[in-house]
């Protein structure tokens, strides 16, 4: 469980200029476009006696929220993500585009929730 995380955000790590900044934890700040990573509801669930199902989020966060072409942003941190994972880690849910508040500024996100196994 330590490690899930940070093996996410390697996985998700820029590789070129273009690619979104990785944060591996929450913040009180953010510059976007940006793929932000946390732990999601239920956090861990039994699957055998030595192993658990984890759900990472990642939290895709693509403008402030303003007119513009935020969706468009969004979308492609959408597709970056999932054209990035692994088969360590199978998709649970994608959630719709939303208003996501940071110190006090909205921002336009969406989370994409994967499963991982842990121990």
């Amino acid at each position: 469980m330590l490690e899930a995380r940070d093996k996410l955000g390697a996985v998700l790590a820029p590789a070129g200029d273009d690619d979104p900044d990785v944060l591996l934890s929450l913040v009180d700040q953010i510059e976007p476009p940006a793929l932000m990573l946390g732990w999601g509801e239920p956090w861990l669930e039994p699957m055998t006696s030595c192993n658990q199902t984890g759900r990472l989020v990642v939290t895709c966060v693509a403008s402030r929220l303003a007119p513009g072409d935020g969706i468009a942003m969004l979308e492609q941190l959408v597709a970056y993500t999932l054209g990035r994972l692994t088969s360590e880690y199978q998709l649970d849910n994608v959630t719709g585009p939303r208003v996501f508040t940071i110190a006090k500024t909205n921002y336009l996100a969406a989370r994409v929730t994967v499963r991982v196994t842990v121990n």
